[in-house]
């Protein structure tokens, strides 16, 4: 039997939120409607529950509210992650139950998250939640030789994920971003035109050299569930690193290492040869999480967004 949750402050404060661009919000967090339903979902697993308790992990007004779901049941406190969507995504649910079966089972060296459920009158997704350190923490935290394993584990995962994952749904193009790639500075311009003036050089730089389409480089794309050209994740993992460094180290460079790492590893690993278009990637990439960081609400990585536009200028 699992101890109850210890939820402070922050769980009183998360089950405030009113989100009206995520219409399913409310009944989440009503007792009887949100009961009613993971009875009728989860049978098995859920039949008893008693009490439920709620901590917002992240969310994204207008799009998207993750949650952490703690739930007591006659078996004792069990634990979710659910992730409810402003619009209906049952295809979300569907694409993690391919991957899971092309060889990402719990069980396996490499696996994700167990999709538990999804309940379309809720827009919630539920999955199990995993145990154990983020990423993220140990590479902040960790000893070098930490940092070292977990970029390797990482890049050993992204291998087998793009050398085994699903293949299906819509493709990326890079040409096909034009118009969305020469919007982004809008949003910087909101920060300074200092930095307005940076992410349009680099938008213009990377509409004419956006690199075209090519099947052969085709693969599962982590994170959007759908089919991407493989170098969105390696060059994403890179840059979250560098903007990680920056915010917690005071450095774009203080990971570098273990970036290389990582690329190798990877590069080693995989049927794809993933060099020719990674600049154009990161730089993408780049303004990618200058547009995001800028648009926040109060912007305060002022100096990161700098930061970010002048490497993606500088690799492009």
């Amino acid at each position: 039997m699992t101890a109850a949750p210890r939820l402070g402050q922050r769980f009183l404060e998360s089950t405030l939120i009113r989100d009206p661009g995520i219409p399913t919000l409310r009944a989440i967090f009503d007792p009887g409607t949100i009961t009613s339903q993971l009875r009728q979902a989860l049978p098995g697993i859920y039949a008893t529950v008693q009490n439920l308790r709620f901590q917002v992990l992240k969310h994204h007004p207008g799009r998207r509210c993750t949650l952490e779901m703690a739930m007591e049941t006659a078996d004792g406190w069990s634990f979710a992650i659910g992730k409810v969507y402003a619009t209906d995504r049952p295809d979300v649910f569907r694409a993690m139950q391919e991957i899971e079966r092309a060889g990402f089972e719990r069980e396996n060296e490499f696996s994700i998250p167990k999709p538990l459920a999804y309940v379309p009158s809720l827009r919630l997704l539920l999955q199990e939640k995993v145990q154990g350190p983020r990423a993220k923490h140990v590479f902040l935290v960790g000893n070098e030789s930490e940092r070292t394993r977990a970029s390797l584990r990482c890049a050993r995962w992204l291998a087998k994920f793009h050398a085994a994952g699903p293949r299906s749904g819509e493709i990326l193009d890079a040409k096909a971003q034009a118009e969305e790639i020469a919007r982004w500075p809008r949003r910087v311009a909101k920060v300074s035109e200092p930095l307005a003036e940076m992410a349009t050089r680099l938008s213009r730089r990377l509409q004419e050299k956006a690199p075209e389409a090519g099947r052969s480089g085709w693969c599962a794309g982590h994170g959007s569930y759908n089919c991407n050209q493989i170098i969105v994740a390696v060059a994403r993992f890179v840059v979250v690193l560098q903007r990680l460094a920056f915010k917690y180290m005071g450095s774009i460079r203080a990971l570098d290492g273990i970036a290389e790492v990582f690329l190798k590893t990877y590069q080693t690993l995989s049927p794809f040869d993933v060099r020719a278009n990674l600049p154009w990637y990161r730089a993408l990439t780049c303004l990618r999480l200058s547009k995001y960081e800028a648009n926040r609400p109060v912007c305060t990585f002022r100096d990161g967004i700098q930061a970010l536009l002048s490497e993606g200028l500088r690799v492009l």
